[in-house]
C-alpha cells in the first residue's frame, strides 16, 4: 500500500555532512535505508528511488559525501575512499541505528568499505566500482598519470551533446537528461579516490556477512556489467541484471528506475524480518565521542 510521506533534512556538525529524509508519516519498523551516491553526484540522484521506498514504509536517508552537492567543501584532490567510507559513518551515527546501505558507484565501494568494519543490516549495491577482487586489470601507468587531481563532469563524459548522452544512455528521456546535466554542472569528485580505484581498493569479504544484492546494467559505461556479477561472486551475493539500463538510468532513468526500485524493494521485503532480528541483537550505533550534533531544518511535507 502506497502512503503518505514527509521530507526532512539534516546538517550533521562538526563534520559538515547533509542528509536529506524521506519517510512515511506513519512510524515504520522496518530497517532505514541510507541511500549513498557516486561519483560527481549528490543526495539529488534519489529524490524519486527514495520517495517511492518510503512510499511503501521504508524510510530512506539520502546522504551527501564530503565536498558534494550541499555538504560542505573539502579538499578532494586529497579524498580517499577511506574517507568516503568514513563519511558513511558519520550518516549512521545520525541514524543511530544500523541500516541497510544502498550504493550506486562508488558509493557502493565505499558502503563495502563501510560494513567490513561496523554494524550493518544489508548492501544493495547498484553498478558497483569493484574491489581489487573483482578488477578485470591492473592500470598502466599512463592511465593514472591522466587522471587530474579533481575532475569535473565534462572531462568524464557525463556534460556533452544531447544526441551523444542518448545514446550512451537510451533509457533516459530528454527531462532526465537535462536533470543530470544540470545538476552536475558545477560538481567536482577526487581525483585520488578515483587512482585508488584503479589500483584495486582491498576488501575481505569474509568480514561481510549480511545479505547483499549486487545489480548490472547491461547499458552501462562506467560499470560493465561482468565487473558488477565478479563483485557479486567475490561477495556471494545475489546478483540480478538489467539489460536495458544504463549507469545513471538504475537510479534516475524514468524508463527503468522503477524496474529496479521495485525489485529492490522485493528483496528487501524479503528480508526484513530477519534484518530487523539482526537489528535487535546490534542494538543502538554508539555516538562519537566528539562534539557532533545534528543541526535539523525546516521538515517538508509531501
Amino acid at each position: 500500500m502506497v502512503q503518505a510521506i514527509k521530507r526532512d533534512e539534516v546538517y550533521i556538525e562538526p563534520e559538515g555532512i547533509y542528509v536529506e529524509t524521506h519517510q512515511p508519516e506513519r512510524r515504520s519498523r522496518k530497517p532505514p535505508l541510507l541511500l549513498v551516491h557516486g561519483a560527481l553526484t549528490g543526495s539529488w540522484l534519489w529524490s524519486s528511488f527514495a520517495a517511492f521506498m518510503a512510499e511503501r514504509g521504508w524510510e530512506a536517508h539520502a546522504m551527501n559525501f564530503r565536498g558534494h552537492y550541499t555538504s560542505d567543501l573539502a579538499d578532494l584532490s586529497t579524498v580517499s575512499m577511506a574517507d568516503y567510507a568514513s563519511d558513511i559513518g558519520v550518516a549512521v551515527r545520525q541514524i543511530g541505528r544500523p541500516p541497510v546501505i544502498v550504493g550506486w558507484g562508488i558509493g557502493a565501494l565505499a558502503g563495502l568499505l563501510y560494513a567490513e568494519r561496523h554494524p550493518v543490516l544489508g548492501l544493495v549495491l547498484l553498478a558497483p566500482s569493484p574491489p581489487a577482487d573483482a578488477l578485470p586489470r591492473r592500470p598502466v601507468e599512463h592511465e593514472l598519470r591522466s587522471v587530474p587531481p579533481i575532475y569535473d563532469a565534462e572531462w568524464w563524459g557525463w556534460i556533452a551533446p544531447a544526441d551523444k548522452l542518448r545514446e550512451l544512455m537510451p533509457d533516459m528521456d530528454d527531462a532526465d537528461l537535462g536533470k543530470m546535466q544540470e545538476m552536475l554542472r558545477g560538481a567536482r569528485e577526487s581525483g585520488s579516490a578515483r587512482r585508488e580505484r584503479m589500483r584495486g581498493v582491498q576488501l575481505d569479504a569474509s568480514r561481510i556477512g549480511i545479505p547483499v544484492l549486487v545489480i548490472g546494467a547491461g547499458q552501462d559505461d562506467v560499470v560493465h556489467p561482468s565487473e558488477a556479477r565478479r563483485t557479486a561472486d567475490v561477495l556471494g551475493a545475489t546478483y540480478e541484471y538489467f539489460p536495458a539500463a544504463s549507469h545513471f538510468g538504475l537510479v534516475m532513468g524514468s524508463e527503468t528506475w522503477p524496474q529496479v526500485a521495485g525489485s529492490v524493494l522485493g528483496w528487501l521485503e524479503e528480508r526484513r524480518h530477519a534484518m530487523l532480528a539482526a537489528a535487535t541483537s546490534a542494538g543502538p550505533v554508539a555516538a562519537s565521542t566528539g562534539s557532533a550534533s545534528a543541526a535539523p531544518r525546516s521538515p517538508v511535507a509531501r
